[in-house]
């Protein structure tokens, strides 16, 4: 099954029964804005088995890519454009998860003092275990 249709699925399921008409769900569908198109793949799935099971939020949420993070006022005055950009570019390149990614943030705020350039978070990101050396060995760095 689809992975991106398993979120609507779980909420058709629970607010149609089975014995719903389908006019009815393409309508409801409709008013949602979806195109034909996807109406269409979206009732083949949901009247196609009744015994499919729609996964969970937790696989789906697995799929997605990490929310991109903002700067919290706590932290806008602490972190240098570069040293934000180099966490930013961790968690878009999947080499932090969602929670590694706060940790670093939460490290580098209580563990340097003043301003924290990016020196501070390569040397936090090392202590844990993050690899960088593959994605920015080839870069220089632009003042």
């Amino acid at each position: 099954m689809d992975d991106r249709w398993g979120r609507l699925l779980e909420d058709l399921k629970t607010r149609f029964t089975a014995e719903t008409d389908v006019v009815e769900v393409e309508a409801y569908l409709s008013a949602q804005g979806y195109d034909n198109g996807q109406i269409g793949e979206i009732l083949e799935l949901l009247f196609s088995n009744p015994a499919t099971e729609v996964p969970d939020s937790a696989s789906v949420m697995e799929n997605r890519p990490m929310p991109l993070r903002v700067q919290g006022p706590h932290e806008r005055g602490r972190f240098s454009a570069e040293a934000w950009g180099y966490l930013i570019m961790l968690g878009g390149s999947g080499l932090v998860s969602q929670h590694d990614f706060e940790q670093l943030v939460e490290r580098a705020l209580l563990h340097v003092e003043g301003r924290i350039g990016i020196s501070e978070i390569r040397a936090l990101a090392e202590d844990g275990g993050y690899d960088d050396a593959a994605t920015l060995s080839d870069r220089s760095q632009v003042h």
